[in-house]
């Protein structure tokens, strides 16, 4: 009884993401008839991809020389939180592991936290400052950096007629994409880190309250950028603050001044003041984002967002096609359920409708569409 769904909850939002424009196949690689649907697929690929810590492709029998003996040349490319080696191949790690790890987290929050204070206020604001910082990068940034380890293997593979495996690690991963903290040299400036109030990185680079209880972000990362602002408002007649430096150096007064001028007036009119001239400046409270999505014109124009039929949702928005190219469309579709491939899949093996309705009879393979019918 009861939605066969529901279980999914919010996260069904981020597997249908996840899932979009892939084929699913669900199957039990520890019982024998599953682990032969998996090497007939592996006969089949370029690459295998996993997430499994060291030691487990091996035992389920898809480990990178297993998976060689399958496929000569494949592709095989593991990620974990830590690495193959050490005392810590073997932890767990999840997204917001690394961005603590790291310091990202640290980072955001505008510094280290330590409360000696049992106090239930200190703890909750801690606590709120903490969400506020939302150390959102971990799995994005691992993820740009196992598609482009697998690309350059698999152009490898194409070009020289060679397969190797390849490993990603979070901790590397998060590393690279903050390499202007990982990279030490004389001379080298301190990372900006946010202010107080978590409202940005300087006076130049942050939110600011406008009128009519609207907030606004201006960014004026270069000299021309800031005189073109001074031109554009008539701020800073006497020019104390058009160099980086002099911006540097009085950055709290900076701050107090932008501050009393964009209180003059709305968000929505400073941007339309500032942003046709180049001047980086955006309200900031204009929509949540799924109001903006489905509301504002330029998404619309782009094709930011397109109508799909969900198996579960039913007719709904999703993102458009990331990358767009002119000789090579990508067609985009709802994402897919678990499982939804998997009689495709193995009618594409060879396997019989008799066949696939045992495998599905004793668990070998499943589909939530399967579940949800039953």
């Amino acid at each position: 009884g009861g939605d066969p769904y529901r279980a999914l909850g919010p996260m069904g939002i981020m597997a249908a993401k996840t899932n979009a424009s892939k084929q699913s196949i669900g199957v039990d690689l520890k019982h024998p008839e599953g682990l032969a649907i998996v090497q007939g697929l592996i006969r089949g690929a370029n690459a295998v991809i996993h997430n499994y810590r060291p030691g487990v492709p091996e035992r389920l029998g898809i480990g990178y020389e297993q998976c060689e003996a399958l496929r000569p040349g494949i592709v095989h490319v593991g990620m974990n939180g830590y690495g193959p080696e050490g005392p810590g191949a073997h932890r767990p790690s999840t997204h917001p592991v690394p961005g603590a790890g790291i310091g990202g987290a640290t980072l955001q929050a505008g510094g280290v936290h330590r409360v000696d204070s049992d106090d239930l206020e200190v703890l909750r604001a801690t606590a709120i400052r903490l969400f506020r910082a939302n150390e959102a990068n971990p799995d994005p940034n691992t993820s740009v950096v196992i598609a482009s380890a697998s690309m350059l293997a698999l152009l490898a593979q194409r070009r020289y007629g060679i397969g190797q495996r390849v490993y990603v690690d979070m901790f590397g991963a998060n590393a690279y994409a903050n390499a202007d903290d990982m990279v030490t040299y004389a001379g080298r400036r301190p990372r900006p880190g946010p202010d107080a109030m978590l409202y940005g990185l300087s006076a130049a680079y942050r939110l600011y309250s406008a009128g009519g209880d609207s907030w606004v972000f201006v960014a004026l990362c270069s000299d021309a950028e800031f005189n073109a602002f001074r031109a554009a408002t008539g701020f800073d007649p006497a020019g104390r603050f058009t160099t980086a430096a002099a911006r540097a150096a009085g950055d709290a007064a900076l701050a107090a001044e932008l501050g009393a001028l964009f209180a003059g007036k709305q968000a929505d009119a400073w941007e339309a003041a500032l942003a046709p001239r180049g001047i980086g400046c955006v309200r900031a409270d204009g929509a949540i984002p799924g109001d903006f999505w489905l509301d504002d014109p330029h998404v619309r124009e782009n094709g930011f967002i397109t109508p799909v039929e969900h198996a579960v949702y039913g007719e709904s928005y999703r993102w458009g096609a990331l990358t767009v190219s002119d000789r090579t469309p990508s067609p985009v579709g709802p994402g897919c359920l678990g499982g939804d491939h998997t009689r495709a899949l193995l009618a594409g093996l060879g396997y019989e409708e008799g066949d696939i309705e045992r495998l599905y009879g004793a668990g070998i393979v499943w589909s939530e569409a399967a579940i949800g019918a039953a």
